[in-house]
C-alpha cells in the first residue's frame, strides 16, 4: 500500500497519491537440447487511486536462452518487455523524465557469445537492441528513442573468482521521429573489474573513455567527450550486516529544449543491518546531478538538476515464507530551471509471500 506525495501528470507541482498494488510473480527454467532457458513475468496490479493512469497495471516480462557451442563458446540470447506507466527509469535511467507520464512500452533484444581462447583468456562479444513507445497524448515528458549497441572485449582470469576485461563499445540511436537532434553515435574504451575484489567485497566497476556525436544537434550539445563510470559494489560488515554501493557516470538522451544529451552522475549507498526483535532494517542515501550542454536563454546558463534521496525501512521474517516490511522514502530535487524545484516523498508498508531474491534473470 502506497501513500505518497509525487510529481507525475499534468504538471511539476506534487500531487497525494494512495494505490494498493499486488505483485504476483512466477520464475521458471528449463534444459532445452544442450542449453537451458529461463522465463519470468510479473505483473503490477494497482486499484484504489483517483488517477485513472495510477490504476493501470504494469508488466515485466523477460526470457533467456544459454547454451554452449562446442567445449569453448558459450551463447546466450534474451530479451526484456515492459508495459509500465509509473516505472519511468527503465526508460531514462537517469531520471529527467519526472512529469507528464503516459504509458509506455519497452523492449529490449540481447545476443551475446563468450569463448574460451587459453588458459585464462577469453573473448567476448554482445550486442543488443532496445525501442520505446508512449502512448501519443497532448504532451508527454519523453520521446520514442532505439539504441544499438555492439561490444567486443577480452577477458582475464586474475583469480578464480577475479576477472579483469578491456572492451570496445559502439552505441548508435537513429534519428528518433519526434526529437531528431538526439540521434548520436558513440565509441568507447572500457575497463571492468569483476568478482570478488577483496575478502569482504564484491561486484563490479567499470571505467571508460567515450566519444558520442549528435550531428543534428548545435554547439555545446553537438558532441561529449569525457569519462564514464558504473558498477555496483557489496561489502560485508559483520555476520548481519552489508554495505552496498552503486554508480554511474554517463551521457543519456535529453527531451530538455535544445539539449541532445544531458550527463547523469550518481551514487546510492545502501545498508542492511539486523536488529533486536529478529527484525531487520535498511537505509540508503543517494545523490543524482544532471548537467548539461546547451545554455538556457531564461536563465543565462545551462540546465543543471541535483536530487538527494534517501529511504529507511524495517522489516520482519514470518515463518520461512513470508515477510512484512514498511518504508519510508524522500527524494528532493534542486534545478535551476524555475518550476522544477520538486519534493516528493512516500510510506509503503508491504507484505510478501513465496520465494525471496531475484528472479532467474537477475532483474
Amino acid at each position: 500500500y502506497v501513500d505518497a506525495d509525487v510529481v507525475a501528470f499534468g504538471g511539476t507541482e506534487p500531487a497525494r497519491i494512495r494505490y494498493l498494488e499486488v505483485v504476483p510473480g512466477i520464475t521458471a527454467t528449463s534444459p532445452i537440447f544442450t542449453g537451458r532457458l529461463a522465463a519470468e513475468f510479473e505483473p503490477r496490479f494497482r486499484f484504489l487511486s483517483d488517477i485513472p493512469a495510477v490504476n493501470k497495471t504494469a508488466y515485466f516480462a523477460g526470457v533467456r536462452y544459454d547454451m554452449p557451442l562446442g567445449s569453448r563458446t558459450l551463447f546466450r540470447i534474451g530479451h526484456r518487455y515492459t508495459r509500465a506507466v509509473l516505472e519511468t527509469t527503465v526508460v531514462d535511467p537517469g531520471r529527467e523524465y519526472f512529469f507528464a507520464l503516459a504509458p509506455y512500452t519497452f523492449n529490449n533484444t540481447t545476443a551475446a557469445a563468450r569463448v574460451d581462447v587459453g588458459p585464462n583468456l577469453t573473448a567476448e562479444i554482445d550486442a543488443g537492441y532496445r525501442w520505446s513507445r508512449f502512448d501519443r497524448q497532448e504532451f508527454v515528458g519523453f520521446f520514442d528513442y532505439d539504441a544499438f549497441t555492439l561490444r567486443a572485449g577480452l577477458g582475464y582470469d586474475l583469480r578464480s573468482d577475479l576477472r579483469a576485461i578491456v572492451s570496445y563499445t559502439y552505441d548508435h540511436i537513429p534519428e528518433p521521429t519526434d526529437r531528431p537532434i538526439a540521434e548520436s553515435t558513440a565509441h568507447s574504451i572500457l575497463g571492468t573489474l569483476a568478482g570478488q575484489i577483496t575478502p569482504h567485497t564484491s561486484g563490479s566497476a567499470t571505467v571508460g573513455v567515450r566519444r558520442q556525436t549528435y550531428p543534428l544537434a548545435t554547439e555545446e550539445s553537438a558532441s561529449f567527450t569525457g569519462i564514464t563510470l558504473g558498477g555496483a559494489l557489496r561489502r560485508q560488515l559483520g555476520r548481519t550486516s552489508t554495505l552496498g554501493v552503486q554508480f554511474t557516470r554517463t551521457p543519456s538522451p535529453s527531451g530538455f529544449d535544445e539539449n541532445a544529451y544531458y550527463v547523469n552522475n550518481a551514487i546510492i549507498a545502501n545498508l542492511d543491518v539486523g536488529v533486536p526483535l529478529e527484525l531487520w532494517a535498511r537505509g540508503s542515501l543517494g545523490y543524482l546531478r544532471n548537467s548539461y550542454p546547451t545554455v538556457e536563454p531564461e536563465i543565462g546558463e545551462p540546465r543543471q538538476d541535483t536530487i538527494w534521496m534517501w529511504t529507511l525501512g524495517v522489516g520482519r521474517q514470518i515463518g520461512v515464507k513470508a515477510w512484512i516490511r514498511a518504508d519510508y522514502r524522500r527524494e528532493k530535487r534542486t534545478s535551476n530551471i524555475p518550476g522544477f524545484n520538486v519534493t516528493t516523498d512516500g510510506f509503503l508498508i508491504q507484505l510478501g509471500f513465496g520465494r525471496l531474491g531475484p528472479g532467474v534473470l537477475g532483474r
